[in-house]
Parts: structure tokens; C-alpha cells; sequence
């Protein structure tokens, strides 16, 4: 199981979260981002695509308070989503993480970037913090889009290849979501490595999604 070459201290938070078998992403993608290659993760909502991205990236991360990754989210609750289950990951390693998105004052988000080894964030706040110099990419290892597909279809595309031009061209880079399309394939064609294409779980069991009706 994929889970066994993992750091234990991030398997031991694991289980506190209640994970203890990867799910079919997990088990795919995990051992392919720890080899360092670029990967286009596809597969619905609910099948742990967080987790698929972020164990591996916690397993490698230094504490030493310098910004080594950033995840690009959609919207501000996912970015918050994305923070909180990372956080929860690394419970046992020490590293920082800032959470920025817009509609919120600037001063706190600058503060705890100073500090932060990992970034989680929305385009336009990360890139209204780059142009305003309050923050700086060029020690980035690793970047990550999720919901890539989302951030395309609400015109964050320009945003984005803005924010991927700060970045060091050596870094490996991680994009996920439900579908590709062909914006995203012009991500994928100028800022990634020959990545491998990892699908997985396009049919979500209805236990792992929590609904709500109004």
C-alpha cells in the first residue's frame, strides 16, 4: 500500500483523520509525484484528490521558512478547504501555511507569508500580492492547480499563466480537476515536463459527499 513508504508522522495524522486506505487516486498519483515527475490528475469531487496531491508534497517539504509550494484553488472556500486538510496532514512536521484570497485586508496575508513554506490560494489575490511586490516565487519547487478546470471556466486563465511566469522554470508541477480542457492542455503544453496523465474515479460513491438542500 502506497501509505507504507510514507513519512510516519504524516501516517499517524492519517489515521487521527480517519485515512487509512488510499483511495484510487492516492494510490495512483502519490508514488509517481514523489519520483519528482509533473502529473495531470483527473477525477471527480470527493475522491481525495487533496490528499493525492498534498501527502507527497508534505513528505518532502522543508522546514525552513522559505515559500517551496504554491496551490492555486478556484474559489476561497476551497482554498480554505485546501489549508485546513493540509494542516491537518502535517500535524506532526513543522511548517507554516499562508491562505490568501481577496475580500479580506492585506496585512495578515503579507505577515504569514513572510513565514510560510506552503501558499494556498486564489489567482487574483496571489496575483494582486506579486504585482504590489509583497510576495516573491523564485524559491518555488512545487505548484499546483487544483480544480484547474474550474479556474479556466471562471477566466482565471490569464491569471494564472501570469502567476506561472514568476515561477522558476525547474519545478514540478501538479494540475488537477474533473475534465481537461483545452486551455488547460495550453498549460500543460508550456509549463509542464512531459507529465503523466493519472485518471481515476470518475464515479464518486455518494457516501463520500456530503450534500445539503435549502
Amino acid at each position: 500500500m502506497v501509505f507504507n513508504s510514507i513519512n510516519d508522522k504524516i501516517t499517524k495524522a492519517l489515521s487521527e483523520c480517519g485515512i487509512k486506505e488510499p483511495t484510487e487516486i492516492q494510490e495512483k498519483a502519490i508514488p509517481v509525484i514523489l519520483e519528482g515527475k509533473d502529473v495531470i490528475g483527473i477525477s471527480k469531487t470527493g475522491s481525495g484528490k487533496t490528499a493525492a496531491f498534498g501527502i507527497p508534497l508534505l513528505e518532502q517539504i522543508e522546514s525552513n521558512k522559505k515559500l517551496q509550494i504554491v496551490v492555486l484553488a478556484p474559489t476561497r472556500e476551497l482554498a480554505i478547504q485546501i489549508s485546513r486538510e493540509l494542516t491537518k496532514f502535517g500535524k506532526y512536521l513543522k511548517f507554516n501555511i499562508a491562505t490568501v484570497y481577496g475580500g479580506v485586508g492585506y496585512d495578515d496575508q503579507i505577515r504569514n507569508m513572510k513565514t510560510s513554506e506552503i501558499l494556498v490560494g486564489t489567482p487574483g489575490r496571489i496575483l494582486d500580492h506579486l504585482e504590489r511586490d509583497n510576495l516573491n516565487l523564485q524559491n518555488v519547487k512545487y505548484f499546483v492547480l487544483d480544480e484547474a478546470d474550474k479556474m479556466v471556466s471562471m477566466g482565471f486563465i490569464e491569471d494564472i499563466t501570469r502567476i506561472l511566469q514568476k515561477t522558476p522554470k525547474k519545478k514540478q508541477m501538479l494540475l488537477f480537476g474533473a475534465t481537461i480542457s483545452n486551455e488547460v492542455k495550453h498549460i500543460k503544453a508550456k509549463f509542464m515536463k512531459e507529465p503523466i496523465t493519472i485518471k481515476a474515479e470518475m464515479h464518486v460513491h455518494k457516501e463520500a459527499l456530503k450534500q445539503y438542500f435549502y
